[in-house]
């Protein structure tokens, strides 16, 4: 009898058993299914998502190359500005050195001018 006690116990864990590995089967077959929709979904994804990837890609690569044209133009452009500075500076010294004598003499002259108004002003007035 107690043989027989036993293989019933045994019968029924065997049994507890075998429904929670039919319960954990199924739930894992659930679970592939999900992410086998989950994964053909993505895969449906990345195929326009890599092509618009490769646009932005190309655009970004077209204004590098505009942008570098454009920093050599600039480049250009502010060594012209600074050689034609140089070159203005280099004429007013060149313009200030050759009039300065006649630019003295003529505010010499303004100045005297303006002294010489200022005292017969000075002496009308007395």
């Amino acid at each position: 009898m107690f043989v027989t006690i036993c293989v019933a116990f045994i019968t029924a864990g065997m049994v507890v058993i075998l429904f929670f590995q039919i319960s954990m089967l199924l739930q894992i077959r659930r679970t592939a299914s999900t992410l086998e929709k989950l994964l053909e979904t993505a895969r449906s994804h990345i195929v326009p998502l890599s092509h618009d990837l490769t646009v932005i890609s190309q655009d970004l690569s077209g204004i590098l190359r505009s942008v570098h044209r454009q920093v050599d133009k600039v480049e250009e452009s502010i060594t012209t500005i600074r050689d034609a500075a140089l070159r203005l500076r280099g004429f007013g010294g060149r313009l200030f050195r050759r009039d300065e004598g006649p630019v003295l003499e003529l505010m010499t002259l303004v100045i005297a001018a303006g002294q010489g108004l200022e005292s017969l002003l000075r002496i009308i007035r007395r």
